[in-house]
């Protein structure tokens, strides 16, 4: 019995790892080809950075409506059927030979993410209570492979298929459909524990309007999303409009994706049993800050600047992730306070993008876009000095829970 169980965590770990690939290869996919797909659609700066931000802003819009979908069909199942959604819209870029198309697949594929994403901290929380943080970077590292393959491939892809990007595009489908097999596997263990699952899922669900620590932590959330999705949108042109080839701006945005990959999975390992998130933030922060600087500059090596961004990015994003798990105790809990902190922090970032292209179109100039990204960063060590030490935040809601009963 214990060496299946040891088995099963395994595999959950394993199939945690493969599913999450799958959220964020659409979006990633997109920077290296940007400059292609804008040149066949005749689509302007503003426009085509729609990409990027319509898929956040779906993440954000639609992160609430992940707990109502859970109660339905559970929390496995569901992220299934939003995993399997975002192979779909994927699948489609193959025929989106026009503009509303293409953007109709970014908008369908930042629906499934966006109920994938607030289930899958559920899912930590409930199956790796005592590991939340090594989970979330196990989440963050499968994230972060399918991002660097995607990024770094897509150009390849599309030579290879007589520089067809919509080819190039549409076979990231298959990471949805390798993650959805081996998920299945958790799908069927879950229906074994239904009638356990059944009393905790009649529990009412509502969002945590009214915890103002809930609010900063989505403000944190969306501006250092919102950092990271401008870099996966424009740092490939940005390095081109330099005089870089196309192949060089591609690997400079893989080198991007495959550094925050790494941090992403050493960071939450690093600081899982230190309470105090504060000091770690505030580094990959500053790492951001002086990768920002080092490419407007150009100075030196986009190379390095992709580096230091990548090891802020990649120790953001599985923080920000974590300080939610930091404050609650329970999978429902986790769960609400995710969907809450994304739907808020995705709307603020699917702005960011936006507000970079239009800069562009506005300048002739990425300099300008990118000192407001620089102007982020500055905020984000500001904000980390109100987050709260683990400790602190359980005691914050169990202290909430005391004065509702």
């Amino acid at each position: 019995m214990k060496k299946k169980g040891n088995i099963y965590i395994i595999w959950s770990i394993f199939s945690l790892f493969v599913i999450s690939m799958s959220l964020r290869a659409s979006i990633t996919s997109i920077s290296p080809v940007l400059k292609t797909i804008q040149a066949d659609l005749q689509m302007s700066n503003v426009s085509v950075s729609l990409l990027t931000a319509l898929p956040v802003f779906c993440m954000g819009v639609f992160a609430p409506v992940a707990a109502k979908l859970s109660q339905r069909w559970g929390i496995e199942l569901t992220i299934a059927f939003s995993v399997l959604l975002i192979g779909l819209a994927t699948a489609l870029r193959f025929m989106a030979t026009f503009p509303f198309l293409l953007l109709m697949t970014a908008v369908l594929t930042g629906i499934g993410i966006a109920i994938a994403g607030p289930l899958i901290s559920g899912y930590i929380k409930k199956q790796f209570p005592k590991y939340s943080s090594s989970m979330i970077g196990v989440y963050s590292a499968g994230m972060g492979v399918g991002a660097s393959l995607s990024s770094g491939l897509v150009v390849p892809a599309m030579h290879s298929f007589n520089n067809s990007w919509n080819i190039a595009l549409a076979i990231w489908a298959l990471f949805a459909g390798i993650g959805i097999i081996v998920w299945m596997p958790i799908i069927k263990k879950s229906k074994l524990k239904k009638s356990v699952e059944g009393e905790s899922v009649k529990q009412k669900n509502q969002l945590p309007w009214r915890n103002r620590y809930v609010w900063l932590l989505m403000v944190i959330f969306g501006l250092q999303s919102g950092m990271y999705y401008s870099f996966a949108t424009w740092l490939a042109p940005k390095v081109q409009e330099v005089g870089f080839s196309a192949t060089y701006a591609a690997t400079t945005a893989t080198v991007f994706s495959i550094i925050q990959m790494i941090f992403s999975f050493i960071i939450p390992i690093l600081i899982n049993n230190n309470p105090n998130r504060k000091p770690w933030f505030i580094l990959c922060a500053l790492c951001y800050f002086i990768g920002i600087i080092t490419l407007i500059a150009g100075s030196i090596s986009p190379i390095i600047s992709a580096i230091l961004t990548g090891i802020g990015a990649g120790g953001l994003f599985p923080i920000a992730m974590i300080l939610p798990l930091d404050a609650t105790t329970t999978p429902r809990d986790a769960s609400q306070w995710t969907a809450m902190i994304q739907f808020g922090g995705y709307i603020i970032s699917g702005a960011v993008p936006i507000l970079v292209g239009a800069a562009k179109d506005i300048t002739n100039s990425y300099n300008f876009a990118f000192f407001l990204l620089l102007f982020i960063s500055i905020i984000l060590m500001l904000l980390t000095l109100k987050v709260r030490k683990k400790k602190e935040s359980n005691f914050q809601i169990n202290e909430l829970k005391t004065t509702s009963t």
